[in-house]
Formats: structure tokens, sequence, C-alpha cells
């Protein structure tokens, strides 16, 4: 996936999995097609080429049973001040590449609220932030309408159209993160001007943090996995 003569390096993926959720709780040992929906984030490293480790950050038993069970690494246990509904996932990061150790190129953060993303997302987002030399790399899908179908409501209630923009829009997805360590630990942040953006399709892109976002993820999923009777097109009109 990175290109034949050449190595993305050390890449380490980053499964951060806390056990509290305000909008959904236990949402990552939810059943999803059979599974925990913690599963199919570390199924999508099992398919991805680039991944050297995988390590689940997590203070869930349940969560690290999951992980022991499909013969990951026991995940190590993040401390209760990075377990709360304000942790920073800036700070879980920088506590798992302490508590891990070694040189690594390349962090992967795969959050288990995006079960629909696959091994190559994972691949085709190192492969670009390697071959653009860009400090990082964040998964990002197209906006579910055109932008003509967006305005606000103002203060009296009624609706005002949005200025068209020369761009089309898209939306931060939250299933794949790509950071140089030591570049994303001297930022804070994934985000900067010089990120780059890997465009996936909003049904991959899909994330999980209400029971309705749940119950949309639960009829994409056959179309992603290609379990369906016919193709999705698009999620997007």
């Amino acid at each position: 996936m990175i290109g034949e003569g050449a190595s993305a390096g050390r890449v380490l993926g980053l499964v951060p999995a806390r056990a509290g959720s305000m909008g959904l709780p236990g949402k990552n040992t939810r059943p999803l097609a059979g599974r925990p929906m913690v599963a199919w984030t570390l199924e999508a490293c099992r398919e991805s080429r680039v991944l050297d480790r995988v390590v689940v950050s997590t203070d869930d038993d349940a969560v690290a049973a999951v992980a022991v069970e499909m013969g990951f690494a026991p995940p190590f246990r993040r401390p209760d001040a990075l377990s709360g509904p304000t942790a920073s996932v800036i700070d879980a990061v920088a506590h798992a590449l302490e508590a891990i150790g070694g040189d690594w190129d390349y962090v992967v953060l795969l959050q288990p609220t995006s079960p629909l993303r696959v091994g190559a997302d994972i691949d085709a987002a190192v492969a670009l932030c390697h071959s653009t030399g860009a400090p990082a790399v964040i998964g990002v899908s197209p906006v579910l309408k055109p932008q003509t179908f967006y305005g606000r409501v103002d203060q009296e209630g009624l609706y005002r159209p949005d200025s068209p923009r020369p761009d089309e829009p898209v939306v931060v997805n939250g299933a794949v993160y790509v950071g140089r360590p030591d570049s994303l630990l001297a930022r804070r942040t994934f985000a900067g001007p010089d990120t780059r953006a890997l465009i996936m399709p909003p049904e991959r892109g899909w994330d999980v943090d209400t029971a309705f976002d749940f119950a949309v993820c639960e009829a994409l999923w056959p179309h992603v996995r290609g379990e369906a009777a016919r193709p999705l097109d698009s999620v997007r009109r």
C-alpha cells in the first residue's frame, strides 16, 4: 500500500476505548453484527498491512476481554485521570507512547466508535502521511447533503441560508488519525495548517455517539462489508 520500494517505518496502532459514554453507555461492547462494536476496529487492524503493533488503551474490563479473545496483547490500563468524559485524546496518545516505549515513525489513532472503517483506510492514511511528508493525516467525509441544504436559525427563529462557498465542505469523521509522534506531542493536536485529509466514503466514516447513530451503523454494516443484496451507491444525495 505504501508503494514499491518504500517503507513507512514503524507504525503503531492505538485503540482508545474508555468505559464511560454519556450518549450511549457501554457502546464499545454493544453487539454489532454479532460482535462487540470494538471488535470491528480490531478486525480492521488485522486487515491493515502497515501496522507493526496494535495496543488497546482502556479502563473497561469488557473491552480488555474482547481484545485478548481476538488474540491481541492484553491492553494496558488507562489512568483514571484519562478515563473521564473530559479526557483528552492527545493525553491518552502521549500516555500510550510513554507506556509502550520504543521508537515509532507514526502513531495511528483508531477510535472504536468508527466500526465501519476497513484496513485499507488505515493503510491509505499512513501512505498519504508518508508520501507527502505531512506531520499528520485526518480522515474526513463529504457532508451528507450538498451545502445548498445548510443554513442557520437566527435568534428570532428565522431560517437564514448560508452563503455559498467555492469548496465542497467535509466533516472530520473520527475514523482514522495518523501523526508523527514528535510533531504530534509538540503541537498537541492532529489538526494543523499542514495536516492532510484522507477523503473517505461517508458510510465507512460513520461515527457512533448515540442510539440513533448506532441504528444507522447497523443498517450500513452489510453494505460496507459486502453482504447486502445490492450495492449502496452513496449515503449522500
